[in-house]
């Protein structure tokens, strides 16, 4: 039975509507729809609105050898399993987190090197290549974490670019990134697929933005996490706020570098509808776009 069917059946049972259960979850109803509807509602959101309705759900396990465990002992072996794969994801993050720093690092020192120097010139295609190879050691960690916590990484990474690409045509994104660079390389992406793009630096001005133009002007926003002034979690909340319930459903998109589970967490719990690492892909950046229209 899919997770929508039984949501479904239990609030009909209780008679408890979707929008009741997404208050009492601390949701907004359009994005419980939405989770509903994409069967994208993760286990732990799952498990969250069967609390919130008051049910528990038993079962048991029958092996090939005739036995049978309850619902809780599984639980319990499961538990010492994922405290084992924790200790080991761990390390691995630590290691990501190294990898990261090094290519930013060396991204900075080889356009420097590039682009200033007869050196450069001369040596940069070398650090090119070694940039590519240290990039593909990073993308095989990545692909090996989100495969441990249970992420399908195959379709973030997929190169394919959407066939309804049509569909984004004259539609108006708000890009809110404090790195200017950032902001430029979407806003090709974005202006080549024929989006219209308006910028923002911080979450303040984002805010002040969607709060100044009409319902409907934008169609996304494009939210970094890391901003001065006001980040990019408090951005969202506020927004969501609104009182005009067109402006206060946009869809956000969340962009960052930290891709743990704990920030995805946050980022839907702030209303955030999607979640996009750094560095982006055109295919994407964009496969996520088509999904919202």
């Amino acid at each position: 039975m899919k997770t929508a069917e039984t949501i479904n059946i239990v609030c009909s049972e209780l008679g408890i509507s979707k929008a009741d259960l997404a208050k009492r979850m601390g949701m907004l109803p359009s994005s419980l729809y939405r989770k509903l509807a994409r069967e994208s509602m993760t286990f732990e959101e799952f498990q969250k609105c069967l609390d919130v309705l008051g049910v528990t759900v038993e079962f048991q396990l029958k092996y090939p050898d005739g036995s049978v465990r309850s619902s809780q002992e599984n639980y319990e072996i499961l538990l010492k399993r994922m405290d084992m794969l924790e200790t080991e994801l761990e390390a691995a993050r630590k290691a990501e987190e190294f990898h990261k720093i090094s290519l930013r690092d060396l991204r900075t020192e080889l356009n420097s090197a590039v682009g200033y120097t007869e050196l450069g010139m001369r040596h940069g295609f070398k650090a090119e290549v070694y940039f590519e190879k240290m990039q593909l050691v990073l993308t095989n960690m990545e692909s090996t974490i989100a495969y441990a916590l249970g992420e399908n990484w195959d379709e973030e990474t997929d190169d394919d670019e959407p066939e309804n690409l049509e569909v984004l045509e004259g539609r108006r994104v708000l890009l809110v990134d404090d790195n200017e660079m950032n902001r430029e390389i979407m806003k090709e992406i974005l202006v080549d697929h024929g989006l219209l793009v308006e910028e923002a630096d911080n979450g303040s001005k984002a805010l002040a933005a969607v709060k100044g133009k009409d319902p409907g002007y934008y169609h996304f926003v494009l939210m970094d996490i890391e901003m001065p002034v006001m980040d990019g979690y408090e951005a969202t909340m506020r927004i969501r706020k609104l009182p005009n319930r067109i402006r206060a459903n946009v869809p956000i998109i969340a962009l960052t570098a930290n891709t743990f589970s704990e920030n995805r967490e946050r980022a839907a719990d702030v209303g955030m509808d999607d979640f996009l690492s750094k560095p982006i892909s055109s295919s994407r950046l964009l496969k996520c776009l088509t999904k919202y229209q």
